[in-house]
């Protein structure tokens, strides 16, 4: 026969193991929806993305950014679903400055300053750096690891 109080010390630690783990989870990764079409194709509006919360990307790493204040944030009616920038890092600093880029930057800056990157959609009508010029490394929450679920018929799990 099991002892109960074992069982309840056993279930209590269970228990508790869950809670941080979950815990841990929250504060390492993030999921979020797409919202617009300035990712297409590889990423479409609904498609759900695993976002591991880190500042190690690079040239190419499609990340997750806070919104440029005072800057537009697109067509959406709903104003918690365009909390998030989903775009690909075109440049980081120290790189020549992409030339669609250059005139949102004044074309007086001939590579991208420290603290700096520049993001850019795969849809050329993207709202991105072409309009608001560099963004604040500062201001990228992390790195999409993973399509969760997709609205496209391309059902692409692993994203690079």
């Amino acid at each position: 026969m099991i002892d109960k109080s074992r069982f309840v010390i056993a279930a209590m630690i269970a228990f508790a193991a869950a809670v941080a783990g979950v815990a841990t989870a929250r504060r390492r990764f993030l999921i979020i929806d797409v919202t617009g079409d300035s990712m297409g194709p590889s990423l479409v509006h609904g498609d759900r993305l695993l976002v591991h919360r880190t500042r190690r990307f690079r040239v190419g790493s499609i990340v997750v950014a806070h919104h440029q204040q005072g800057r537009p944030r697109g067509a959406s009616a709903d104003p918690a679903a365009t909390a998030w920038l989903v775009k690909r890092v075109a440049a980081l600093p120290g790189d020549p400055v992409p030339e669609s880029v250059a005139p949102a930057v004044g074309g007086h800056s001939r590579h991208v300053p420290d603290g700096m990157t520049v993001l850019l959609g795969e849809n050329s009508q993207s709202i991105d750096s072409r309009l608001w010029g560099f963004v604040p490394l500062n201001d990228i929450e992390g790195v999409v690891v993973k399509r969760l679920s997709s609205n496209s018929r391309c059902r692409v799990s692993r994203v690079s």
